[in-house]
């Protein structure tokens, strides 16, 4: 069964035709994830989509969708042992669903649980991997005081930071458990920054979303990474599954902005894994060893982000533990690498359920 967060999908019971709605950003996941489900058919896996919505209990559901040929919509229960999880929940309400969802023994989650933790929180990975990633400080409320009290914190971590030539006079403001690029704000405390930041806190109060956020420097990188004709703000995405790189892209920022993200524009270019270059390779090396300390790495797909400074420096932005499967469908070549992923995931469900029956 895929579960995905009721924040952006349909339940079966809701008046849809598709579980991503046809006008938002996300339309696009119709296709990715009816694909999902044609290439499960064909290994033999049994496989449905539901939403967070629908739990009612320990791997069981009050409706569900399938697909052939067009979405189907099934109002009535099902039962799975075998989640493919791309629900990441931020309240207390969500994590308790996520509690109920797995409270059986016999429920196993695609995701690991414990990489899920550490890299959905940016002030986690952070204090993880203080050596290789961008330096982080909570900020815990939006009053005046705390965030001063947070911009000290993190000025004298800067101060003495190996390569503190890297930093700008400007910050990074972001969502602690934000991903896809949204609530990434650029800071200039010269400018009403201490401001700006209540101002986001507050939106993100009405919104009754994540209130969390990170405070970061903004690392001049915008000569950093070069790549045959790409230059700009750059980050480079690793993709590893069993400890394997399975897929190596490029994201570079549309003129005028800084966030590489394809939802903030950027433009995703897929690039062969031999150009990884050689820094990257040891600090994917140590993350991995790092990881090993604290969880079995066995099946586990995932992504690690880098940027690379104006004076050559590389820092680990972030990881991910669920990198998306949709694609641009105005580029073939990324329709194609994001279904050869796709098969590399049904292949692990396939093991999965196998090891279930």
């Amino acid at each position: 069964m895929v579960v995905y967060s009721k924040q952006d999908t349909f339940s079966a019971r809701d008046e849809e035709p598709t579980p991503f709605s046809l006008k938002s950003r996300c339309a696009g996941y119709n296709d990715s994830y009816s694909y999902l489900l044609l290439q499960c058919k064909k290994k033999g896996i049994k496989a449905a989509f539901t939403t967070s919505k629908d739990i009612i209990g320990p791997g069981l559901f009050q409706s569900f969708w399938t697909f052939d040929k067009k979405w189907i919509k099934h109002e009535c229960q099902a039962y799975s042992e075998t989640l493919f999880d791309k629900f990441s929940p931020t309240t207390d309400k969500q994590k308790n669903r996520l509690r109920l969802l797995t409270a059986s023994k016999s429920i196993t989650t695609f995701s690991n649980r414990k990489m899920k933790t550490l890299f959905q929180n940016k002030l986690y990975t952070y204090k993880e991997f203080k050596k290789i990633a961008i330096p982080s400080v909570e900020i815990t409320s939006s009053s005046l005081e705390d965030i001063k009290e947070a911009k000290v914190k993190l000025d004298s971590i800067l101060q003495d930071h190996e390569n503190s030539e890297d930093f700008s006079d400007k910050y990074i403001l972001k969502d602690n458990l934000g991903a896809g690029g949204f609530k990434i704000y650029k800071i200039d405390f010269a400018k009403s920054g201490f401001e700006k930041i209540i101002e986001h806190y507050k939106e993100n109060q009405k919104e009754k979303s994540s209130t969390s956020f990170v405070l970061q420097p903004f690392i001049n990188c915008e000569k950093g990474f070069v790549f045959n004709e790409y230059n700009g703000f750059i980050d480079l995405r690793i993709i590893l599954m069993n400890n394997k790189i399975l897929q190596t892209y490029i994201r570079v920022a549309k003129k005028g902005n800084f966030k590489c993200n394809e939802h903030q524009g950027g433009n995703l270019v897929y690039m062969p894994n031999g150009i990884i270059p050689w820094n990257v390779l040891k600090a994917i090396k140590r993350i991995k060893s790092k990881l090993d300390e604290k969880m079995n790495l066995e099946h586990s797909l995932y992504a690690l982000d880098f940027i690379k400074s104006n004076n050559g420096n590389l820092y680990f932005m972030e990881g991910n533990s669920g990198p998306g499967i949709d694609w641009d469908p105005t580029k073939k070549v990324n329709e194609t690498k994001s279904k050869e992923l796709i098969d590399h995931i049904v292949n692990r469900l396939g093991d999965m359920v196998q090891a279930n029956c």
